[in-house]
């Protein structure tokens, strides 16, 4: 039996128009008024997804999310269940990366957008709109050491994101969660951080088994959370590797995918 569905946002409950697929709405309401806890699980922060929250009806402090890619796990209201931030020394190691190749470096966290770059390319404004927060400015004397640092992502040109994964040194990249989000974007967590362990820290504190949950994702950094539920869907979007460890496909965002798939689970 399904108790907790984890939904990723990007390419999966949301449409090529960046809106929730309309055939989606329904089905979690009726899954969520069946006591399913719908789960949203992305990069995003909490800012960045009132208005799909409130458009579901996912509202309350007994609802959650999984932020960050699994950095953050709140519940709706802001309580923080499980947190994992870098230090500060990791965030002057990835700077130093930034201007290593000429590449924007952004913190992301609840409050803000920040980025020591004052040539902030389109990509980073559009970032920080999507997102719903603030673009701050601020060089690295400007930030707290104990400043929340839950993601940070390399945001530019698909020529210089290229470059910089093509040589970033094994051991850097395997210091921390890289993960190419976009042809614009690499996001990047603390090792430990993923949706996986985002959502098995939900699970534990719901009390609910692996074997209840499913997740729904089309991208690489839906691999974790894939693996751990016990049923994992990808997207008919989705990219190969997702599909190849999922147990079955559903349709496209644009056809309502995640809908079909709620409704062949809790049908």
């Amino acid at each position: 039996m399904i108790k907790l569905v984890a939904i990723d946002m990007d390419g999966t409950l949301l449409n090529s128009d960046h809106v929730i697929a309309p055939q989606n709405i329904p089905v979690i309401k009726a899954a969520s008024a069946k006591g399913v806890k719908v789960v949203l699980s992305t990069g995003r922060p909490l800012p960045g997804l009132r208005g799909e929250l409130q458009t579901l009806g996912i509202t309350g402090a007994d609802q959650y999310v999984v932020a960050f890619n699994g950095s953050l796990v709140q519940s709706v209201t802001g309580q923080v269940l499980s947190s994992t931030s870098f230090t500060f020394d990791d965030y002057l190691l990835l700077e130093s990366l930034a201007h290593e190749y000429d590449i924007c470096l952004c913190i992301e966290n609840d409050d803000a957008v920040y980025t020591s770059s004052h040539n902030i390319n389109h990509v980073v404004v559009g970032e920080a709109y999507l997102l719903n927060i603030p673009l701050r400015i601020r060089n690295e004397s400007e930030l707290s050491h104990e400043m929340r640092m839950p993601k940070c992502m390399f945001i530019d040109e698909p020529v210089k994101i290229d470059r910089f994964l093509k040589n970033l040194d094994p051991e850097i990249k395997a210091r921390f969660n890289f993960l190419h989000s976009d042809v614009n974007y690499i996001d990047v967590m603390p090792k430990s951080a993923t949706k996986g362990t985002g959502l098995a820290k939900l699970a534990q504190h719901l009390q609910i088994d692996p074997s209840e949950v499913m997740a729904i994702g089309d991208q690489h950094n839906d691999l974790a959370m894939l693996d751990f539920a016990g049923t994992a869907v990808a997207m008919g979007n989705g990219i190969p590797e997702v599909k190849q460890v999922a147990d079955f496909v559903t349709g496209i965002n644009d056809e309502g995918g995640v809908a079909q798939a709620i409704t062949r689970m809790l049908a």
